[in-house]
């Protein structure tokens, strides 16, 4: 038997990981005018009964949607996160599940530390 006729379902799972884009999110003024780096992760879990299927989800679109998210001003990573994830949820209708981790590198809280993030993880019910 064909390893594609064995399974009536097969979860897949793409994504792209460390995004950099320069934005100018934070809770304080000064962090939002003076902007800073931060690294995106996006997941979208889908199914599909075809493992030769192409994915649903073109990753430049991805790209293009962080690209605009962080181009606008922002008090919290959360926001911007979650903005993510409905876009995508909302641009894919074959998407089930999307998880969004947002890092502010090199966050301004008075320790060296690699970043802050914020992570959000939506399902379609």
């Amino acid at each position: 038997m064909e390893p594609s006729k064995r399974h009536t379902l097969i979860r897949r799972a793409v994504g792209l990981e460390g995004i950099e884009v320069y934005g100018h999110i934070g809770f304080f003024p000064e962090e939002r005018k003076m902007g800073r780096l931060f690294r995106i992760d996006v997941y979208a879990e889908y199914t599909t009964s075809d493992i030769g299927e192409t994915p649903p989800i073109d990753y430049r679109d991805i790209a293009r949607m962080v690209n605009g998210e962080l181009a606008k001003e922002g008090v919290l990573i959360e926001h911007v996160a979650q903005a993510l994830a409905e876009l995508i949820l909302d641009r894919w209708t074959a998407v089930e599940k999307v998880r969004v981790v947002v890092h502010k590198v090199h966050p301004p809280i008075g320790i060296l530390a690699k970043s802050a993030y914020a992570y959000v993880e939506m399902e379609r019910h």
